[in-house]
């Protein structure tokens, strides 16, 4: 069998090399299909979801080298009398791709729901069923079957409707309250760079002297009953960091059994100054003056992420500065009902190792900077914003580059799509990282492999879509969980001084336009009085808003783990941090494997709401 995939492997490269890369258009399928030769051929993975009366476990195999999904249900302890499996764009449970099962004829339906909740079934029918059981069924289709009612698996987040009725045969509205259903979150395609070596070289495989360190509240304390909470905790790490250099090899969130739902997201900094250990509100007056100098991140984590692992070859190093080190973990609750007396005991792991690995390794924050300056309108189907890290500031990167490992996109409630796009010489090489089908609800740690090699001078674009259609008033950027951002904490080796390479739209730019052509005072008004003073963005006006975000200048953020801007170069006197020409940037050669037009997808349906 592995003789045979490799010979069709490369048979397919050779294929592709002689009839597609002579007119040089597809470099990105070429090498997506290299990657999945070397790699891996099959992939699997499984989601438990808690109905009623049973609880009801998917598991599939994707088989990169036919093309196919194999999807086996297990019904549990009661198989329902109807089952509905749904594919959704991006976590509606109306124009989702589904499959209806009806237990007493045994039969399935390729299905959808159209835009009233309906479910009908699909002129084409892409499902076909290998295997019928008491407790199970197996069915197969296509990743991509190009009818406009199929969900097109792709590579990131799949979220999934999984539903169930009992006593009930012909129920046609998945609102209707007899169906108990569960919401879940998976990777269908998981693709060749969550893969890493295995063996002795594999990540999980750490150092025998690995202590575990676990950074949280020394008592229970309770989350405020208030929607958006900051906390944080600030902890001395318990060995000689004084004349002693260790690395972190491994770090994952500790978050307490049924608290779940309310642990949003968390970052980590490293002190720079020897602090006193404390625990609370991170706007509390009271809180030490020296923690100030806990700014330099070294891990994020959000909802639904797993362990950072890092490479064999690389390690986060603590220690050997001449002093205690210290740790801040800021955990962000989002508690939106605002439950009183839940006691928490949140916090951080760290799998901590004294046999110091080659590198050094570090993380950067790239995409929008956290202000409201990056605002968006109210009622957009699919705002699109990017944060740019220039070709001026990743020039303060190592001599030979950087390898970034892993990557993890980070959005709130309005987040749709996020990538992040490596340019060389203005041109597209290729995506850091993509989720096409991104929720706020299930974020993820995209391991790279192989890894992404960044140059000094390349420019790394992070783009975040919006979906506001739901809001009345304008979504600003900031850090509550009705706010916005867009951010891509990119863990990279060799470790660089370069931590944060964020944009926003410059001040001068931004205030200008709501002088020019609002007649307001672009001078002294707070930004968020400006966008609101704007009563109606129809008609045009945020199309014209759009273009201004698009071409106007850019304020940058370009700054050390100290929090000190790098030195500004232009031979443009006019030019500055604060005040930038943003990059000009050239597609290239890298294209979508699938065009929506010629293979469309249920996935684009969202044209025609």
């Amino acid at each position: 069998m592995a003789d045979a995939l490799l010979n069709s492997c490369v048979l397919a490269i050779f294929v592709s090399i002689g009839n597609v890369l002579k007119k040089m258009k597809n470099k990105a399928f070429l090498s997506l299909l290299i990657s999945l030769c070397l790699f891996s051929n099959i992939y699997a993975g499984e989601i438990v979801a808690e109905l009623f009366h049973t609880n009801v476990t998917v598991k599939w195999q994707t088989d990169y080298e036919r093309q196919m999904v194999d999807f086996s249900i297990w019904f549990g302890v009661r198989t329902p009398d109807m089952f509905f499996l749904g594919f959704s764009d991006f976590g509606d449970m109306n124009n989702t791709d589904a499959l209806l099962y009806t237990h007493r004829n045994k039969e399935i339906r390729d299905s959808y729901t159209d835009r009233n909740y309906k479910i009908l079934p699909d002129l084409q029918q892409d499902f076909k069923i290998l295997k019928k059981r008491k407790d199970h069924i197996v069915i197969r289709r296509k990743i991509t079957t190009c009818d406009s009612r199929d969900y097109a698996f792709l590579a990131g987040t799949t979220q999934f409707y999984i539903a169930g009725t009992w006593g009930n045969h012909d129920l046609s509205d998945i609102r209707d309250s007899r169906w108990y259903v569960d919401k879940k979150f998976g990777k269908v395609i998981e693709g060749p760079t969550d893969s890493p070596s295995k063996g002795k070289d594999h990540p999980e495989v750490l150092e025998s002297d690995v202590q575990v360190v676990l950074v949280n509240r020394n008592i229970p304390d309770p989350v405020p009953n208030v929607e958006t909470t900051y906390q944080c905790i600030i902890r001395k790490m318990p060995f000689d960091t004084i004349r002693n250099t260790f690395h972190v090899v491994r770090m994952e969130a500790y978050i307490t059994p049924g608290n779940e739902h309310l642990v949003h997201h968390m970052e980590v900094f490293v002190c720079r100054d020897e602090v006193t250990e404390w625990s609370g509100n991170c706007n509390d007056e009271n809180k030490p003056a020296k923690a100030k100098s806990c700014s330099h991140v070294i891990a994020a984590w959000a909802m639904g992420e797993g362990p950072i692992h890092y490479p064999k070859e690389a390690g986060l190093p603590i220690g050997g500065k001449g002093k205690n080190e210290y740790v801040m973990v800021e955990i962000h609750y989002n508690n939106p009902e605002l439950i009183a007396g839940v006691l928490d005991t949140s916090g951080f792991q760290f799998f901590v190792t004294g046999q110091l690995r080659k590198y050094d390794a570090g993380i950067m924050e790239l995409g929008l900077i956290y202000s409201d300056v990056n605002s968006i309108p109210p009622n957009q189907k699919a705002w699109a914003m990017n944060g740019y890290c220039p070709s001026q500031c990743t020039e303060n990167l190592p001599e030979e580059g950087i390898n970034i490992f892993a990557s993890q996109l980070h959005a709130h409630l309005t987040g749709r799509k996020l990538w992040t796009t490596q340019y060389r010489a203005g041109v597209s090489i290729g995506d850091v990282n993509r989720d096409e089908h991104y929720s706020p609800h299930w974020q993820h740690l995209q391991q790279l492999r192989p890894m992404v090699r960044v140059l000094p001078g390349d420019a790394l674009v992070t783009t975040c879509v919006y979906d506001t259609r739901k809001r009345s008033n304008f979504t600003f950027g900031g850090y509550g969980i009705v706010d916005e951002m867009c951010v891509n904490y990119i863990y990279y080796y060799p470790a660089s001084d370069l931590e944060v390479c964020k944009s926003a739209i410059s001040n001068s730019t931004l205030r200008s336009y709501f002088s020019q052509r609002h007649g307001l005072d672009g001078k002294t008004m707070a930004i968020s009085d400006m966008y609101n003073s704007v009563k109606h963005w129809g008609n045009g006006v945020d199309e014209e808003f759009y273009n201004v975000l698009n071409v106007g200048n850019v304020n940058m953020n370009c700054l050390k783990s100290n929090g000190e801007a790098f030195k500004f170069k232009s031979k443009d006197p006019k030019q500055s941090w604060e005040n930038m020409a943003r990059p000009r940037l050239f597609s290239g050669a890298t294209v979508q494997t699938r065009d929506r037009f010629q293979c469309p997808a249920i996935n684009d349906m969202i044209n025609f709401d």
